[in-house]
């Protein structure tokens, strides 16, 4: 007996009435999806651009000053006293009247207490007055005192926040002070730049010489900032570039590379290395603090240092937020 009842074809371009209904649903999700999608590619492209114009701005903030900073007179330097608005060197120098004065900005700890470093210890057997001022480094000041570098003065009309210039292989920047926030989204000018600019450790002052100097900048893909710092990893490339100018408000400065390491902020991880310690001016703890930081290096010891030494950190990020990129180089 023949079957009058109506039979629906398997074909999927003619589907069945609840196949049909099902399709008729879907259509208004994946509109959104579809929606989505494109809003997302447009907040992408915007944001794009946005990078791409903050870069060429910083290029053009970096050109101006560069271009200033070869305009600047060979003249001799002119003494300058600090500038209270910029922290860098917000304290009063020190009055060379007296020979055993202090600076009254470094506390007992950065000193090794005022006695050890201006001689007025108590009363003690010369030996152990001999080990009571060595376990501390000593207070150096500058060859010329608070005389400016010329080339750093001429800087400074342009910005205030300007306290040096580091110039190594591809990289040639402005170095500012401020603290370590602001200049993490804003330009040597002090505008709103996404690239942010290379700045010093807030609690790094230029009153005296600095035994370490903490620079910190972003590690941007296009190369910006720290971001050609990674090739320092590559042991060639590192020897042959390891030489670096870095010169200061009082001071000009060659350094030499001696350790690249990718290290933890994580006591108790391998790779940990305390950055306390590499300030300290404690003899023992800041050599202890050298030798774990060249332990790390994968370059290994192809350049003495010790805790005489003044230290130059570029500190940069990496993937991990644990983790740090630093090129350590020494005063030559």
């Amino acid at each position: 007996m023949a079957n009058d009842s109506p039979e629906y074809e398997t074909n999927p371009s003619d589907p069945s009435p609840k196949k049909q209904q099902n399709h008729r649903m879907s259509v208004p999700w994946k509109r959104i999806g579809l929606c989505v999608c494109v809003a997302l590619m447009v907040y992408g492209g915007v944001r794009l651009i946005g990078y791409f114009n903050d870069l060429q701005r910083s290029r053009q903030t970096t050109q101006e000053l560069r271009e200033a900073l070869a305009e600047a007179q060979t003249a001799e330097p002119i003494p300058e006293e600090p500038d209270e608005e910029n922290e860098a060197s917000s304290e009063e120098p020190p009055q060379p009247a007296a020979e055993t004065a202090i600076p009254e900005q470094l506390s007992a700890e950065d000193t090794g207490g005022a006695a050890a470093i201006s001689g007025n210890l108590p009363a003690m057997a010369g030996s152990d007055r001999a080990a009571a001022v060595s376990d501390k480094l000593p207070v150096v000041e500058y060859p010329n005192g608070y005389a400016l570098v010329p080339r750093i003065q001429e800087l400074r009309k342009k910005s205030e926040y300007i306290i040096g210039w580091i110039t190594m292989d591809d990289l040639d920047e402005p170095v500012v002070h401020k603290d370590n926030t602001f200049f993490l989204n804003h330009d040597a000018m002090g505008k709103k730049n996404v690239n942010g600019a290379i700045f010093m450790d807030q609690g790094t002052s230029l009153l005296t010489r600095p035994y370490t100097i903490l620079l910190y900048g972003h590690n941007m893909k296009t190369g910006a900032m720290f971001g050609n710092l990674r090739k320092y990893e590559e042991f060639s490339y590192c020897f042959k570039h390891r030489f670096l100018q870095f010169d200061t408000l009082y001071e000009e400065g060659k350094f030499e590379i001696f350790a690249v390491a990718t290290i933890s902020l994580t006591p108790g991880k391998a790779k940990y290395i305390d950055l306390a310690g590499l300030q300290s001016t404690d003899r023992k703890t800041r050599a202890a603090a050298l030798e774990a930081l060249i332990n790390i290096s994968p370059h290994g010891r192809f350049n003495e240092v010790d805790e005489e030494d003044q230290i130059l950190l570029l500190i940069t990020c990496v993937g991990d937020d644990d983790e740090r990129l630093i090129v350590a180089a020494k005063r030559v």
